[in-house]
């Protein structure tokens, strides 16, 4: 998997500068032609996800994901929207449904999107209003956007490409609502082509970042669906036109959020490599940068305040990397037990929000650290900061998805029993003994307990594997302080001239991404020269 999509990035397809240089409709177009390519060759598809064929690569696919994000974000999320939309097809379709469209989807024969969110409600899809009613004297299903709110919203893949939308919303059955279901609802009959009766769409640009996925911004007037469009796993219509379900109306809503689960451990492995990448230009640039220090040139790398910025930089992208190891392997052995899918919930949020805080922070030290040429777009960083800053609504909001860590610490009692084991632990059982007969909490201390878990997972990880010497994992939990010295975390590092050179220097190389993902000019001793070039050429 990994030297196919290497061979792929090394063809012209994949020139990494091309976005620059393109119209958005054009950049658009390559990136859809980069995911058929991908596709085509069998390289990345839903066969990857656990609970389907080929889990056992989950890991590798997980690592093969996160190349995507730190070549180009926009291709990443444009990949992950298909293939969310393929796993409801998956996952919420019947055996027949999923023998029928499974060439069409694992092959990206037609590309899909997923029409979850909208625009009143955002990630509350509790409160979808998209309506889907059931007809039953011409025996037809009828999509309907019953205001503006309703409208489906920040779309992938939409706007252009999409064949097919998977539409989550609430199906009505002669006036009773029966809660939430997908549909699969084809809105082009082929690729670029003109949207079917009743199908409206508007672009969702300027936005700021992602500029290559589709995005869009969805309606739909009274779209007549077949009864065959309701995804039937646990639901479907009698030719009598009765509804049958397997499933409790209660459990209807929670059952259809499951196809997110995934999608979440994907974005943190995606941002952690977007983090290392940044990281990684941050200390090469500092290699080569040349600044005055005694009355001499040397190295910025061997300035002392720079040392500074750069590790703390370092042991967050470290953090990232240990949390997404650690909660990959808990999804990879706890999958196939039902009893425990409430708990990978709590850990695909703590990722999400944890991912995505701490990854856009790394990611904007790294701009900062490399100065003026840290903005510029060749060297990859200030790109990565633009496009990854949708990570903060995109796969749930970042504070929702804090919240729902929140009220999982409230509700299951980790530490009944045996004392908390470190710090983190400690600091987690604090906060939740002084809440846990109110029920409610702050803000902070939602950020305080997810910050603590986080913590508490990447510190079981470096102890079981043995991976960080004990000052190393020192430092890097001191770099939480900021977050949890409310409850008793403080860092004898932070602000002080605690880093050395060969302390950066080992983290580099725990960090160091595949050398193919970097087209920076500031990878390079020669990246003066390279960006002057042109003042010394001939005219």
């Amino acid at each position: 998997m990994g030297d196919l999509l290497e061979h792929l990035f090394n063809t012209p397809l994949f020139e990494p500068r091309q976005r620059y240089h393109l119209p958005l409709r054009a950049y658009m177009d390559l990136t859809i032609r980069r995911m058929h390519a991908i596709f085509s060759a069998g390289i990345l598809n839903n066969d990857f996800w656990l609970g389907q064929p080929q889990q056992s690569r989950f890991s590798e696919f997980c690592e093969s994901m996160s190349w995507l994000s730190a070549f180009d974000y926009a291709l990443h999320s444009s990949v992950v929207d298909h293939m969310i939309a393929v796993d409801v097809v998956l996952n919420h379709g019947s055996p027949r449904q999923i023998a029928r469209y499974r060439e069409e989807t694992i092959g990206m024969r037609k590309v899909y999107a997923f029409g979850c969110t909208e625009v009143a409600v955002g990630t509350d899809v509790r409160n979808v209003q998209t309506r889907v009613t059931y007809d039953r004297q011409q025996h037809r299903l009828i999509l309907h956007s019953p205001s503006p709110e309703a409208c489906k919203c920040w779309i992938g893949n939409a706007l252009h490409a999409a064949q097919v939308l998977m539409v989550l919303a609430r199906l009505e059955v002669e006036g009773e609502d029966q809660g939430h279901h997908w549909f699969r609802v084809i809105v082009r009959k082929r690729e670029n082509g003109r949207l079917l009766p009743g199908i409206t769409m508007m672009a969702c640009d300027p936005k700021g970042g992602i500029h290559a996925n589709q995005v869009a911004a969805i309606r739909f007037c009274n779209v007549s669906l077949p009864v065959s469009a309701l995804m039937q796993r646990h639901a479907r219509f009698t030719r009598d036109g009765v509804f049958i379900s397997d499933l409790p109306k209660q459990e209807r809503f929670i059952n259809a959020l499951g196809t997110f689960l995934q999608e979440r451990v994907l974005f943190l492995t995606g941002i952690r490599q977007s983090a290392s990448v940044a990281a990684h230009l941050s200390y090469r640039f500092a290699q080569h940068r040349l600044v005055q220090a005694s009355g001499s040139r040397a190295a910025l790398l061997n300035n002392p305040l720079f040392l500074q910025r750069l590790y703390v930089s370092q042991l967050k992208a470290l953090a990232l990397k240990y949390l997404d190891q650690s909660i990959r392997r808990r999804f990879e052995s706890e999958w196939a037990q039902p009893k425990r899918r409430k708990e990978l919930h709590g850990l695909a949020a703590l990722g999400k929000s944890f991912g995505a805080w701490v990854g856009l922070e790394v990611i904007g030290l790294a701009r900062e650290l490399c100065g003026s040429q840290g903005f510029h777009h060749y060297n990859q960083i200030v790109t990565q900061r633009m496009d990854c800053e949708v990570g903060n609504t995109f796969a749930g909001d970042s504070s929702v998805m804090a919240y729902q860590v929140m009220k999982d610490a409230l509700n299951r009692l980790r530490f009944v029993g045996h004392e908390p084991a470190n710090i983190a632990q400690r600091i987690e059982a604090k906060i939740i003994k002084k809440r846990r007969r109110s029920g409610d909490f702050s803000h902070g201390e939602a950020i305080g307990v997810t910050y603590a878990r986080a913590l508490d997972l990447i510190i079981q990880e470096v102890e079981t594997g043995r991976l960080l010497n004990s000052q190393t994992l020192a430092d890097l939990t001191g770099v939480f302080a900021p977050q949890l010295h409310p409850w008793g975390l403080f860092s004898q590092c932070i602000g002080n001239k605690c880093a050395t050179r060969s302390q950066v220097e080992r983290l580099a190389t725990l960090l160091k991404p595949p050398q193919f993902l970097i087209s920076a000019p500031i990878d390079n001793a020669d990246y003066i020269q390279r960006f002057t070039r042109a003042l010394y050429e001939e005219q």
